[in-house]
């Protein structure tokens, strides 16, 4: 029957009316969306149609009822609200993604406000931020804002504007609480009705905080100063996602400029340390050019250390080859050079520092309280009368080798040391300098045995030649007839003559193994104490034999050549006091 009213009042030209028909909201069940649609006649409640007295009773004109009208205003209200959040949202969607590609952020606020001032059909849009007055108190001041045309902005080319958050208190407890404000002004605090926050000429005001990482950092006002303008909570809702928005992009250029900032400090650290680094190696290399003793220098430049990095004490530790040792060359303690009170010294072979620190290559920083075996004998135990925390250990490293240690102690957590450069030059100068003292000792050696050699050669030149000449003469004399006579004196002369000639001979070859440099001796200590027992033998005087073929020693040559030394001493002091008939050599490995 309705469709037959509805073609009947069609016919009849009734089109005004059904066009009077209101709105309907539409709530989508399972997307959860809303749409409208014009109502129809078959969405009216019967008692809301009336049946017009001129016309037939099977046949009537439906009308909506004059109460149907608020109803159609609202949802007219509704719609202009939809659309406005409609606007906002695709106003904040372009704002994103221009605040992303912005490469100033700042720079680009006030465009970003345009376009939501504009979406928003505001007056002007102003983005505060909090500060801190010259007395400690707590302000509002604006950052970036814009205006519609013929508006008065809140910044201009003489001033800025800021506000003074204690005389709006009620409003700020409500931004801090993370609330949206709206203000007319009849509702504003006090009655600042020009200067306050509500702004200059404003009729209706929004207020959206910003938080940035839950800490308050402003707020974004959106002005009318035309007209007078409830805004819905439709609306206040996405004008909270426009303020996020700009709040996003806020706290993005916060973290950049934090990660600036941090950078410029790392910089600026970095050209500090480098320049204290330059003067302190500037320093320390004037000192070595300056000092002959480098054992001085090494003194010199520990205290340096321990006081550009604040250490309680420090020390220098090198390899001795010679002795086969690691020796602590220098030692600083309270800014004082002095004498360690604990060992001096610890073997290269079977220490407990050699098996831990031998091999490395890279600093190490040790917890004085979490060592658990002794790295060197006593260190521990002064250390922690010391209150010591903590030990950085930085090998000196030249070419392959570790040839000492930079070690410094602190009564603090200093694992941070050992990255620094100023560390790194430190221990630079620290190896030169040991290395140059174990040049300087071979080259003394190498000095030393080149003289000997020279010796030796004179010796064998001049004094063994001597003797051989004179020996060869006393034999061309013994043979005179008057030599040969029994009892004659000459002949006991000429034989004691001969005795002190031969004992000077082997002396003078003796002197001459000693110091010369002999190249066929560097085999090893076995083949030089045979050569030693064979040249020491004297037929049907002494015998000299060696024992203990097969034998390594592992020593350095110029330490093979010492024990050399004392054997070639040991034989000639036997041969001329004890006057033995054997002498026996004997090489063992105990």
């Amino acid at each position: 029957m309705l469709r037959e009213i509805a073609r009947e009042a069609r016919a009849s030209g009734a089109e005004g009316e059904s066009a009077t028909l209101p709105l309907k909201i539409e709530r989508s069940v399972r997307s959860g969306r809303t749409r409208s649609r014009r109502a129809r006649l078959s969405d009216l409640p019967l008692e809301s149609l009336r049946v017009p007295p001129d016309m037939n009773a099977n046949v009537a004109l439906l009308e909506p009822e004059a109460q149907a009208a608020p109803c159609a205003e609202k949802l007219s209200e509704i719609n202009e609200s939809l659309r406005a959040r409609e606007r906002l949202l695709t106003a904040s969607a372009t704002a994103s993604r221009l605040l992303l590609e912005a490469p100033d952020v700042r720079a680009a606020i006030p465009r970003v406000l345009g376009l939501i001032g504009e979406a928003a059909h505001v007056d002007r849009v102003s983005v505060m931020e909090t500060r801190t007055g010259p007395q400690g108190e707590p302000l509002l001041v604006v950052a970036s804002e814009w205006t519609g045309p013929g508006v008065t902005p809140y910044l201009t080319e003489k001033c800025s504007f800021s506000c003074d958050e204690r005389q709006f208190s009620s409003v700020f407890a409500q931004l801090r609480a993370g609330r949206s404000v709206c203000l007319s002004p009849n509702e504003t605090p006090g009655g600042h009705a020009t200067a306050g926050i509500e702004g200059v000429g404003t009729k209706t005001k929004a207020i959206v905080p910003i938080f940035v990482a839950s800490e308050f950092i402003g707020v974004v006002g959106f002005d009318n100063t035309r007209q007078q303008r409830a805004i819905d909570a439709s609306e206040l809702a996405a004008l909270e996602t426009a303020a996020g928005v700009i709040g996003a992009a806020l706290h993005r250029e916060r973290l950049v400029d934090d990660v600036r900032r941090a950078r410029e400090r790392a910089a600026e650290e970095r050209v500090a340390g480098l320049a204290t680094a330059n003067a302190v190696i500037r320093a320390n290399l004037e000192r070595l050019a300056g000092q002959t003793d480098l054992h001085s220098f090494m003194g010199h430049m520990l205290l340096e250390a321990t006081r550009q990095f604040d250490a309680v004490s420090g020390a220098v530790i090198a390899l001795k080859d010679s002795l086969q040792q690691w020796r602590i060359v220098a030692h600083v303690r309270d800014g004082q050079l002095a004498e360690p009170p604990f060992a001096a010294s610890v073997p290269v072979n079977g220490s407990a520092f050699t098996a831990r620190f031998a091999e490395l290559r890279e600093p190490m920083y040790l917890e004085i309280a979490r060592q658990e075996t002794e790295i060197w004998p006593g260190v521990l135990a002064f250390h922690r009368s010391e209150g010591a925390v903590g030990t950085v250990v930085y090998p000196l490293v030249f070419g392959a080798r570790s040839v000492g240690f930079l070690v410094l102690t602190f009564q603090r957590n200093a694992e941070d040391v050992q990255k620094s450069e100023l560390l790194v030059a430190l221990a630079q100068q620290a190896t030169l300098a040991v290395q140059l003292t174990r040049l300087a000792y071979s080259a003394k050696e190498a000095a030393v045995l080149m003289e000997r050699t020279r010796i030796g050669q004179e010796i064998h030149d001049g004094l063994a030649q001597s003797f051989t000449g004179i020996l060869l003469q006393l034999g061309a004399v013994e043979e005179f007839p008057s030599c040969k006579k029994r009892g004659s004196e000459l002949a006991v002369t000429l034989s004691r003559i001969r005795e002190l000639a031969r004992d000077g001979l082997t002396e003078a070859r003796r002197s001459v193994m000693a110091l010369r440099l002999d190249q066929t001796r560097r085999p090893g200590l076995e083949i030089a104490l045979r050569q030693l027992a064979d040249r020491s033998t004297v037929p049907g005087g002494v015998t000299c034999t060696f024992e203990g073929g097969g034998t390594a020693t592992g020593l350095r040559p110029e330490h093979e050549h010492e024990l050399l030394r004392i054997a070639q001493e040991a034989v000639s002091n036997a041969v001329r006091h004890a006057r033995p008939h054997t002498v026996r050599i004997t090489m063992t490995d105990e």
